[in-house]
C-alpha cells in the first residue's frame, strides 16, 4: 500500500528540492552573465590590459567587503558545505550566502580564474534550509534534504546527475541505503532536468571521440604522481597563504591590490587563465598547443588561483581543477609522444586526477570528467588516475583514508583543535580494564560471561596473555548456525583483530573510529600482551567537545 509520507520522502520533497537547485544554478548563471556583460561594456581598452586594473580594484573590494560583513573570511568550498550538514545539520549564514554570490558572480564575470560549483552548492544549500524551516522536518530527515539541495545544485551546474548523487553519498552523507539514495536521485535528476531546459543540454567543453587504449594504463601512474604533487602545491599554497592573510588582518586589503596587479599581469601574459576557462579547454581537442604552451598555461592557472582564492576572493576549485589537469596532462602528452601518449586523453585523465587531487574524492572526480565530456570509454584509466592520485596525496595528510567516516562521526580532521588533541592525547587515559577470556574457555562459561558484562566484544588471550582473538555475540550465533560442536573460545573467535598497539599512530586511532563497529578496541603492547579495550566512544566525544570548544547545547557559529 502507497503511504502519502513516504511519497512525500521519495518524490515530492526531492523534486521541490532539486526544483531549487536547479533554479540556484539558473540564477548563478544569469548573474555571471549580467556581471560578464558589465565588464564588456566598461572595458575601455578592450585588451587584456584592462586587468591590470580591474583584478586589484576586484580585490581589494572584495576583502573590504568580506572584512566588514562577516566574521569568518575563508572561502567557501563544496567540502566545507558538506561538512557544515554533517556536523550542524546547516545552520547556513544568509548573509554570508548573498555576500558569497555577489561576490564570486562579479568575480567570474570580471574574469577572475575561480570556479562557480562552491557558489552555487551555497546557494543550493541556503534555498533547501529555508524551505525545511517553513515545514515540519523529522530531524533525521534534515540532512538528506539538506544533502540533496546541494548535490542538485552540484547537478545543474555540471550537468552531472550522477556526479550529484554520489557527491551526497561521498560526502555528505557516507552511507549507502534506499532511504537516502532515491531522494538524491530524484533532487539531482530533477535539477539537470530544469538546468537543460533552460540553459541547454551541454557539455562543458567539446571533446570528439577518443579510442581507448590499454596502453594508457602504463602512464597512468606517471600522471598520478605530476597531479598528485600539482594538487599538494595548490592545497599547502593556499593553507599558508590564507595563514598570512589572518596575520595580517586589516592591512590585507591593501597587499590584496598588489595581488591583484600579479593576477592581471599573469592574465595579460597568458590570456587562456582567465575566467573559468573551459572554451581553452575545448581549443584542446580542436587544435591544440605545442609542448611549451600547454606547460606555460598549466603554470600560470595553478599560480593565479593560488593567488586568487589565497588573497580572499570567493569561488570553486573545481572548475580551475579540471582546466589545471588537462592543460598539465595534455603537456605530459605531448612529452611523451614519441611513447605513444595521446595528449588528448592525457587531458582528460590529468583532469580527473587533478580534481580527485584537490577533492579527495577520487570516484565522484572520474564520474564528474565523464558526465562532462561523455566520455565513458575513457572510465577505467580516469579511476584509475583519480584513486592512484588519492592515495598518493593520501600519505601526507593523516586522516585523509578516513575523513568523510570522521566527519560524519561529528569528527573534523582539519581542525586545529583536533591536532592539537592528538599531539597531547594519553591513550591510557581511555583504557577500561575489561577482563580478557581465555583460549580454551567453554561455550557454557562464555555465555555466562556476556550476560554478566554489558559488553558484545571480548578480547581472548593464551597462556602468556598475548591477544590472539576476539569472541563477540555475533560468533556464538554463528556457532549455532553452523551446527558444529566447537567448546571452547579459540574455536569460535575472530582471528587478527584490530588492535591499537602502545606504538600507535594518529591514523590508527582514526582507522578504529572510521571502521571498527564497537565500542571497544583492543590495546595491547609492542609485543602483544593485552593491557586493557579503548573505549570508544570515551574518546569521539572528548575530541568532539575540544573540536568545537563549545560546551553542549551551545549552537554553532554560522558559515
Amino acid at each position: 500500500m502507497i503511504r502519502k509520507d513516504e511519497l512525500a520522502h521519495f518524490f515530492v520533497m526531492p523534486i521541490i528540492i532539486g526544483s531549487i537547485g536547479g533554479a540556484s544554478a539558473i540564477a548563478f548563471r544569469a548573474m555571471i552573465s549580467f556581471f560578464s556583460s558589465t565588464f564588456k561594456f566598461v572595458d575601455i581598452f578592450h585588451t587584456n590590459y584592462f586587468y591590470l586594473f580591474t583584478m586589484p580594484i576586484l580585490f581589494f573590494i572584495s576583502n573590504i567587503l568580506i572584512s566588514k560583513f562577516l566574521i569568518d573570511h575563508s572561502n567557501v568550498t563544496i567540502d566545507d558545505i558538506a561538512k557544515r550538514v554533517a556536523l550542524y545539520r546547516g545552520h547556513f549564514s544568509h548573509t554570508r550566502g548573498a555576500l558569497v554570490l555577489l561576490l564570486s558572480s562579479i568575480g567570474i564575470g570580471f574574469g577572475a580564474p575561480v570556479g562557480r560549483e562552491g557558489p552555487i552548492a551555497k546557494l543550493g544549500g541556503v534555498g533547501t534550509e529555508l524551505l525545511l524551516k517553513m515545514l515540519r522536518i523529522q530531524r533525521e530527515n534534515i540532512p538528506i534534504y539538506l544533502s540533496a539541495g546541494v548535490s542538485a545544485a552540484i547537478a545543474a551546474t555540471f550537468n552531472a546527475p550522477i556526479a550529484g548523487v554520489i557527491f551526497g553519498l561521498e560526502i555528505i552523507i557516507g552511507k549507502v541505503n534506499s532511504y537516502i539514495v532515491i531522494p538524491l536521485i530524484v533532487a539531482s535528476t530533477t535539477a539537470t532536468v530544469i538546468s537543460d531546459h533552460f540553459i541547454g543540454d551541454f557539455t562543458a567543453f567539446y571533446v570528439p571521440k577518443i579510442d581507448y587504449s590499454d596502453k594508457y594504463f602504463l602512464f597512468v601512474p606517471i600522471l598520478s604522481i605530476l597531479f598528485a604533487l600539482a594538487s599538494a602545491i595548490l592545497l599547502n599554497s593556499l593553507r599558508k597563504l590564507n595563514k598570512i592573510r589572518i596575520s595580517f588582518g586589516e592591512r590585507w586589503k591593501y597587499i590584496s591590490i598588489l595581488i591583484g596587479f600579479l593576477v592581471g599581469l599573469v592574465i595579460v601574459a597568458v590570456p587562456q587563465t582567465k575566467g573559468v576557462g573551459y572554451d581553452y579547454v575545448t581549443q584542446i581537442f580542436v587544435s591544440g598547443f605545442d609542448s611549451n604552451t600547454s606547460l606555460e598555461i598549466f603554470l600560470a592557472k595553478l599560480a593565479i588561483v593560488v593567488l586568487s582564492i589565497g588573497s580572499g576572493i570567493f569561488g570553486g576549485l573545481m572548475s580551475p581543477s579540471i582546466f589545471i589537469g588537462a592543460f598539465g596532462g595534455y603537456w605530459a602528452g605531448e612529452s611523451m609522444l614519441h611513447l605513444g601518449a595521446n595528449p588528448q586523453a592525457f587531458a582528460l585523465i590529468g583532469s580527473a586526477a587533478m580534481l580527485a587531487g584537490v577533492s579527495r574524492a577520487p570516484l565522484r572526480a572520474a564520474v564528474i570528467i565523464t558526465e562532462l565530456t561523455h566520455s565513458y570509454q575513457l572510465l577505467p584509466a580516469m579511476l584509475m588516475a583519480s584513486a592512484i592520485t588519492g592515495y598518493v596525496l593520501s600519505k601526507f595528510e593523516p586522516g585523509s583514508y578516513f575523513k568523510r567516516c570522521l566527519i560524519r562521526k561529528g569528527i573534523d580532521v582539519e581542525n586545529d583543535n583536533v591536532d592539537r588533541f592528538f599531539e597531547n592525547l594519553n591513550i591510557r587515559d581511555y583504557i577500561e580494564e575489561i577482563p580478557p577470556i581465555h583460549s580454551y574457555t567453554e561455550i557454557k562459561r562464555l555465555k555466562k560471561i556476556f550476560r554478566r558484562f554489558r559488553v558484545h566484544h571480548f578480547p581472548v588471550v593464551d597462556n602468556q596473555h598475548k591477544l590472539i582473538g576476539m569472541v563477540s555475540m555475533r560468533d556464538l550465533k554463528r556457532r549455532y548456525m553452523a551446527g558444529k560442536r566447537k567448546k571452547r573460545a579459540v574455536e569460535i573467535m575472530s582471528k587478527n583483530p584490530f588492535v591499537i598497539s602502545e606504538d600507535y599512530s594518529t591514523e590508527d586511532i582514526y582507522k578504529a573510529i572510521s571502521t571498527i563497529d564497537s565500542n571497544y578496541i583492543p590495546y595491547a603492547s609492542t609485543n602483544g600482551k593485552y593491557l586493557g579495550m579503548v573505549n570508544l566512544n570515551k574518546l569521539i566525544k572528548a575530541i568532539s567537545l575540544v573540536e568545537h570548544h563549545y560546551e553542549i547545547g551551545s549552537k554553532p557559529k554560522n558559515l
